[in-house]
């Protein structure tokens, strides 16, 4: 039996085409960590490690949880949401890894107990959430993270010419690659807002 992975059973999200399109988001369990700020500072670069640290434990140390079953671990997510868009240090940010459905409250607790005590890291700041975005526009921007604006712009003129209007200002970013192993210009990052029917 293959591995549950998410990037396998919503491939329409996690590998859209380069061009907008619209799609579906279902119902998804995350771990999330929340904070403010740019993603170069060192809050948010903790809250990477964390969420990291904690999925690679229950994949790793909890294979024998009665709850278990196999999966292969996603990627990063980032929900930024700009109080002044020209201004990141002001954005809020929602880092997150969806998880395996089966994962429980209780389970879920455990694992950030053993990440705290076994990797010194603090991790109370992590918890356990379900989201669901519904519709939205989407598209894969390849390149450099400073060059996605001619990405989101193509999205907003997608939802002009479908007649749908965006719904708040935040968008989701999804980061296919370890930034520091791949060169700038070969990036691919999923971007995704939600969005309403006129």
């Amino acid at each position: 039996m293959r591995d549950y992975d998410v990037r396998r059973t919503l491939g329409s999200l996690y590998a859209p085409d380069k061009e907008p399109t619209l799609v579906q988001v279902p119902q998804q369990l995350f771990c999330i960590v929340d904070g403010e700020g740019k993603a170069e500072e060192e809050s948010y670069e903790l809250a990477v490690q964390l969420l990291f640290a904690m999925s690679n434990t229950l994949h790793a140390q909890f294979g024998r949880h009665r709850l278990y079953q196999s999966f292969t671990i996603s990627p990063l997510e980032c929900l930024w949401s700009p109080l002044e868009v020209e201004n990141r240090q002001t954005w809020r940010w929602s880092a997150m890894i969806a998880q395996p459905e089966w994962l429980s409250e209780e389970l879920f607790l455990q694992v950030r107990d053993q990440v705290a005590f076994k990797q010194g890291l603090y991790a109370g700041s992590a918890y356990l959430g379900l989201l669901e975005e519904g519709l939205c526009v989407t598209a894969m921007h390849t390149g450099s993270y400073e060059d996605e604006g001619a990405t989101m712009e193509s999205m907003q003129i997608f939802c002009d010419e479908h007649d749908l209007k965006r719904v708040g200002n935040s968008h989701r970013e999804i980061y296919l690659d370890k930034n520091r192993h791949t060169q700038s210009e070969l990036l691919r990052t999923v971007i995704r807002f939600p969005v309403e029917a006129l």
